[in-house]
């Protein structure tokens, strides 16, 4: 499974422009105010009670429960109170429909999903989606923007479309429209589709990649039958969910190989998403050929003096490019705890290619003056112009480009058997902060950075983890070195080392310093502290400025040791 799926997912939308399709359930329109068919089938439990003169109580599940014997059923109430296809399209209109009231109020109305979903098809990321719901909220933010899709919701429009290929996007709308006589709710109905319908979506499973959000499964037989007969998977699979899946969906999971994606809500995550395909997007125009063909420049440039210009105006292009991406940021006015993993992954994404850039420097320069470039853009970033009001978690991240740009020109530089570069950064880089000038090994420092009960409340799998900021940081690393440190133990060892380094180096500034993976990973026992590179490079940190002098240097080193041990206990 991919370490981060919204990422993976984002990748391969971007990378093959309408070889994603979407398949959307009720879900998505949860905060337009369109009711779910649980919402449906409580109030038509209401109506039919009031049909039969009956006071549900205020508990209308438990007076059908009482009732009728049985389990509530949105199909068999359907047919109770609308016999026909005609009748139940009457009846459900008033559901998606708005007045006038409502639609002052933004109630039936599209909402972020659908518009963040238009705005993925009017870019040409998406071109295909399947539906399972009968409103009308995707086709109109569609239109709102200009683009008027292809609707296939009956046979006879399936067999009369255009071939996908041919059409700048497709809804098939498999239960069909409210306001159409084939329209689809019952079980019966729900059970099996026209051939001409099952076709269509036999191509569709069978060439796309999908992207699943907002549909349980559980209803909808025909539908789960044509995901199960698709002979191929060209593409993956990723399926968004918000709480447990259901047995059918666990079993088309299973079967697809999906990726699973636990999200907030259908707003959140294809906000999440589109966020993350205009990141690649724009790191894609800073350089359109991408960060293969930047690394081979830059290590053109390396291998030759005459190119020096030539170098440094690649890292000042690349990190101006960064800066203007991250600028502007908001840092109040904003749901924190929703801004914040997106945030913090916007900034990865757009620092991606820089890190590249730096670790790769730093691997192969072996001189003073190559070494100053690396610091030159560390010190660009740290220095920027920043916010300085608002949420002191929003603020503190805006120097996480800043720490993973380190984190770079160190994997680099200790890959390469020296420290040269990173002891200058942080010996020199000083940041004005709070009226105060502290290093940058201070000001960037990983538990300052990242906060760390926020790291737990809202990224997706460290909610129980003992250092979230580390573990982040271990994951985020790992792709960009990859051309330089192939093998992953050796990415293990050196990881350890370089946060140890710089949890040291915030010691000698403040006085405390984070302690990270390294500590939480060691056998039971007495431990031996992650210091080769201290241990190794003494004279280039004391000449660098990080510590004053060797005593300086061994004081921190045991004080800061005490708290890496004590980290190391409280694990077990």
């Amino acid at each position: 499974m991919p370490l981060v799926p919204m990422a993976s997912l984002a990748s391969s939308m971007h990378a093959g422009p309408g070889s994603y399709a979407l398949l959307l359930g009720s879900g998505i329109g949860r905060s337009s105010g369109v009711p779910t068919g649980w919402d449906v089938t409580i109030d038509l439990i209401k109506r039919f009670a009031a049909a039969l003169g009956q006071d549900h109580g205020g508990d209308p599940i438990g007076w059908y429960r009482s009732y009728t014997g049985g389990e509530p059923d949105y199909s068999v109430l359907l047919e109770d109170l609308a016999p026909s296809p005609e009748d139940r399209r009457n009846l459900l209109e008033g559901y998606f429909q708005p007045t006038d009231d409502e639609r002052e109020e933004g109630i039936k109305m599209p909402g972020p999903a659908h518009r963040t979903i238009a705005d993925l098809v009017k870019a040409g990321v998406v071109r295909v989606i399947v539906t399972t719901n009968f409103d009308r909220l995707l086709e109109q933010a569609l239109s709102e923007i200009g683009v008027q899709p292809t609707v296939i919701s009956s046979a006879a429009h399936a067999q009369g479309a255009l071939p996908l290929v041919h059409s700048g996007c497709t809804i098939i709308k498999v239960h069909g429209d409210y306001l159409s006589p084939d329209l689809k709710n019952t079980v019966e109905e729900l059970d099996s589709y026209d051939p001409a319908i099952d076709a269509l979506l036999d191509r569709v499973f069978d060439e796309y990649g999908l992207g699943v959000c907002g549909w349980s499964a559980t209803w909808d037989a025909a539908l789960r039958n044509a995901l199960l007969r698709a002979p191929n998977r060209r593409f993956a699979t990723y399926w968004m969910h918000r709480g447990d899946l259901t047995a059918q969906a666990d079993e088309l999971v299973a079967h697809r190989g999906a990726i699973q994606m636990q999200v907030t809500d259908a707003d959140t995550a294809f906000d999440e998403l589109a966020q993350t395909v205009a990141a690649l997007e724009e790191a894609t125009d800073r350089d359109p050929q991408g960060t293969a063909t930047a690394v081979a420049r830059l290590k053109r440039y390396l291998s030759d003096p005459v190119h020096r210009i030539r170098l440094h105006d690649l890292m000042v292009q690349e990190t101006e490019g960064l800066i203007d991406t991250v600028a502007d940021l908001p840092t109040t006015g904003v749901d924190v705890d929703a801004v914040f993993p997106k945030r913090m992954h916007k900034y990865e994404m757009a620092t991606t290619q820089l890190m590249a850039l730096l670790a790769t420097g730093a691997f192969f320069s072996q001189d003073d003056d190559r070494d100053q470039t690396w610091v030159a853009t560390i010190d660009r970033l740290a220095r920027r112009e920043m916010a300085q009001s608002g949420y002191d978690v929003l603020l503190n991240m805006q120097q996480y480009p800043t720490l993973l740009a380190m984190y770079a020109v160190a994997f680099g530089a200790a890959a390469a058997g020296r420290i040269d570069p990173v002891a200058r950064v942080l010996g020199s880089v000083k940041v004005a902060e709070h009226g105060l000038t502290v290093p940058v090994g201070v000001a960037a420092s990983s538990f300052q950075v990242l906060d760390y009960d926020r790291m737990r409340a809202t990224v997706p799998g460290l909610e129980r983890h003992r250092v979230p900021f580390s573990k982040r940081l271990f994951d985020a690393l790992r792709p960009t070195v990859t051309e330089i440190i192939r093998d992953d133990q050796r990415y293990k060892e050196l990881f350890d080392q370089i946060e140890y380094l710089f949890g040291l180096a915030c010691y000698a500034g403040i006085g405390v310093g984070p302690v990270g993976l390294g500590a939480h990973r060691r056998p039971v026992g007495p431990v031996e502290p992650p210091d080769g590179l201290i241990q190794s490079n003494r004279d280039a940190l004391i000449e660098a400025g990080v510590f004053t002098d060797a005593n300086h240097l061994e004081a921190c080193r045991a004080a800061y040791n005490e708290e890496f041990e004590s980290a190391h206990r409280r694990r077990w």
